[in-house]
């Protein structure tokens, strides 16, 4: 839940524009940045970054359609403004009931639903038009390994798999391949029409998209001291070697501030570069030019940061307060909200 703010110009921050940490302030009215003389925030020891886009929310199964709203609240908590919640295909009516009940409860953090396409899926096109209507604009295919004699010379279709890809086409609704195993399995789905590698799980894979000029989306998961150091190795030699161009939480949304931390070493002159594989790149990986960045004209998606421990302590989602301490909740003028802000 969320706190609608009325309009106001945040000062004393180090604030992150056109690439640069600069000491300038930041207005926000009517859920968009904008400039002119306003009532001021001071948020002196603190950076006011563009708000996290994740690709991909992988969460623990069974999904409960209950849990939703709860969801929400941790994505604030964590920084995250925009992401897309991974459904599976089966059982078919689950993805319905998630777009319906996240019409629902709209507002504040825009969570949104990505419908994960198993091996095995047989959804016609009178059924993909449905979820469409229903807001779906994401959708991806999970991997099958090309590793049999009969996968060898040309790759052949099946007549379900390329119905469902040209109709997600037609549709215009963005598509990858989620988990290519090699370059021959990412070739295969390149060629199906699935333009987003999403985890590939080599560097062939991901070399291989990068070739075709594809989009590749890596764990932020991975980075992080918790990771597996093979884990951790193979994600940061992505971005090293530039076969990187977005992170994605994969079940793990506190992990991504805490990865562009990692990428820039602690140094608050690279943070910029590592920050924008969290925002600004996913955001034009799937078109969504109204965020991303806190230019003037954009969504006002933004997360707070304190300068010294480089927790986020508040998040604001199109000009919601979404979540914040007690300190920054008094400094926006309510001090007797619990964490996270509470009312919508």
């Amino acid at each position: 839940m969320s706190l609608h703010l009325p309009p106001l110009r945040l000062t004393g921050a180090r604030i992150l524009r056109s690439g640069q940490l600069q000491r300038r302030s930041l207005g926000l009215a009517r859920g968009r940045i904008t400039k002119g003389p306003l009532p001021e925030v001071d948020l002196s020891g603190y950076l006011v970054l563009p708000g996290i886009v994740d690709l991909h929310l992988a969460l623990p199964e069974p999904l409960l359609i209950g849990a939703l709203p709860a969801i929400k609240t941790r994505l604030a908590a964590q920084g995250v403004t925009t992401a897309w919640l991974n459904v599976p295909s089966d059982p078919d009516p689950l993805i319905e009931q998630v777009l319906d009940r996240l019409a629902v409860i709209r507002g504040g953090i825009d969570l949104r639903a990505k419908l994960i396409l198993s091996p095995d899926a047989r959804l016609g096109p009178d059924r993909l038009r449905q979820l469409e209507e229903r807001r779906l604009d994401l959708a991806s295919f999970t991997s099958r390994a090309r590793t049999t004699a009969a996968d060898a010379g040309a790759p052949s279709f099946p007549r379900d798999l390329c119905q469902m890809a040209e109709c997600l086409d037609s549709l215009g609704i963005p598509y990858g391949s989620l988990g290519d195993a090699d370059a021959e399995t990412r070739e295969y789905y390149r060629m199906l029409g699935a333009r987003i590698a999403e985890l590939p799980r080599s560097r062939a894979a991901a070399a291989t998209a990068r070739a075709m000029g594809d989009c590749v989306l890596a764990s932020a998961a991975d980075l992080c001291p918790s990771a597996g150091i093979g884990e951790a190795a193979g994600t940061a030699r992505l971005v090293a070697q530039g076969l990187c161009d977005a992170l994605v939480s994969d079940g793990a949304p506190h992990k991504m501030a805490e990865a562009a931390w990692v990428l820039a070493n602690g140094a608050l002159k690279d943070l910029p570069a590592t920050w924008a594989l969290i925002s600004s790149k996913p955001a034009e990986i799937i078109g969504l030019a109204d965020r991303g960045t806190l230019e003037h004209g954009k969504r006002a998606d933004l997360v707070i940061v304190d300068e010294t421990t480089r927790n986020a302590v508040a998040t604001i989602a199109k000009g919601r307060l979404c979540f914040a301490t007690r300190d920054l909740a008094a400094r926006f003028g309510q001090p007797g909200h619990p964490i996270p802000m509470a009312a919508e």
